[in-house]
């Protein structure tokens, strides 16, 4: 999936692959009493990896007491070039010290061969990008804890992918915690179902989720926040294969706001789901199938978001204009998680533009020049927000990207004129 291919910079919070740091083992002289007290002493990888998930999970809930107990008891197993590591975590005085000090140990570590069922991870954010290692599931963040505990991405453990096609004929989001994959369905009137399903596609148990749809919500501008006007709670079917809300008798098209709390005391994610025709089996089972070696979407990401470049500026302005009307849309039929293909595209030509610049006044350079870097920025954060699909993020990145075209025409236009 494009998420691994992103950019990202500190109010971009789009994603990265991993950039795994290599380590240089340092060997020790080889000898009768160093061999005879490693082997007394060491764990195997797999329980020095445990041993530290206790540690990256108690920082990730914010619990220096019980990450220093972890680390110290990670020092007692620990071998020779993890000791010093895990020494350095565990002697730190507080938390966010010990936070910059389990980095080290954590790039090692995200650097071996994993043991079946950890994972790597990785916070593009924290002192300039940072990895660790997890158990296989949501991301836990312990460099941020619960400031930003679902900052960041797993690097799919084997078996994982990132397939983002409907079970139900309804429409797909990542959930922030890079994990889950929720899908909503209007299978007919009155009907709204929510499944669950995680990095592996395999359904999740929904039995114990809590959440409920909104259809209709108030700006309240003193407090900026949305006050829900009518909304309906989402309960598990007896099997906990999905959650349903009857919502009444409401016609397509039709949206729904859904707020979901996957893991409890932990705040809710937002979903927007937008029908333009009532979801079926059928609908997913077209989706499902593979198009033909020579179809456009078969090609290579970075082959579908490389557009041609036109020799005519006028031209290359066009085409700007052209993927900004195709994000208008689908940002308004709620087709969230394919945006990135022409957001990314608009990107390209942006770019494109901005090294023909030279030729304009200064100061239309200049505009040119700002607009393009407001245009890049909002392509990435279309990029990131669609996949969530979460309508106000989007329609928020998209005014900004629908900004800065409307800047390169008023400029282009009056060069023109001229």
């Amino acid at each position: 999936m494009h998420q691994l291919t992103r950019l990202v910079g500190f109010s971009l919070p789009v994603l990265v692959g991993l950039a795994l740091v290599g380590c240089s083992i340092r060997t020790m002289p080889e000898g009768p009493a160093t061999t005879s007290l490693e082997s007394m002493r060491a764990a195997d990888l797999s329980t020095q990896v445990a041993q530290y998930v206790r540690a990256q999970e108690a920082l990730a809930a914010d619990d220096f007491s019980g990450a220093q107990t972890a680390l110290t008891s990670l020092t007692a197993i620990a071998d020779n070039t993890v000791l010093p590591l895990a020494e350095a975590a565990a002697a730190a005085s507080d938390i966010a010290t010990m936070r910059a000090e389990f980095k080290p140990l954590s790039e090692f570590l995200a650097a071996m061969d994993l043991p079946a069922g950890f994972a790597r991870a990785h916070c593009p954010m924290y002192d300039g990008g940072s990895n660790w290692v997890q158990t296989d599931g949501p991301v836990r963040n312990p460099y941020y804890g619960n400031v930003m505990l679902t900052c960041g991405v797993i690097d799919g453990a084997p078996g994982a992918h990132m397939d983002h096609g409907p079970r139900h004929g309804g429409r797909v989001f990542m959930a922030p915690d890079s994990f889950h994959h929720i899908e909503g369905a209007y299978p007919e009137a009155g009907v709204f179902r929510l499944y669950a399903t995680d990095n592996y596609r395999e359904p999740v148990d929904v039995t114990f989720w809590m959440g409920r749809v909104v259809l209709e919500e108030e700006y309240d501008p003193d407090t900026d926040e949305f006050i829900e006007v009518k909304s309906f709670p989402l309960l598990p079917s007896p099997d906990g294969a999905y959650l349903e809300a009857e919502v009444g008798e409401l016609s397509v098209p039709a949206e729904f706001i859904t707020k979901i709390q996957l893991v409890e005391d932990y705040p809710e994610d937002r979903f927007d789901f937008i029908f333009s025709e009532y979801s079926t089996t059928a609908l997913a089972a077209d989706a499902a199938v593979s198009p033909p070696p020579d179809a456009p979407g078969s090609l290579p990401l970075a082959e579908r978001i490389r557009p041609r470049i036109p020799e005519a500026t006028s031209d290359l302005v066009a085409d700007i204009g052209a993927r900004n009307e195709e994000i208008r849309a689908l940002v308004a039929e709620g087709g969230f998680t394919e945006i990135f293909i022409p957001a990314l595209q608009s990107k390209e030509l942006a770019l494109a533009l901005h090294d023909r610049a030279d030729t304009l006044s200064v100061r239309d350079r200049n505009n040119v020049r700002i607009a393009v870097r407001s245009l890049v920025r909002a392509a990435w954060l279309l990029d990131w927000y669609g996949d969530l699909g979460n309508k106000q993020q989007v329609s928020d990145a998209y005014d900004i990207l629908n900004e800065a075209v409307i800047e390169i025409d008023r400029v282009y236009s009056d060069t023109n004129g001229r």
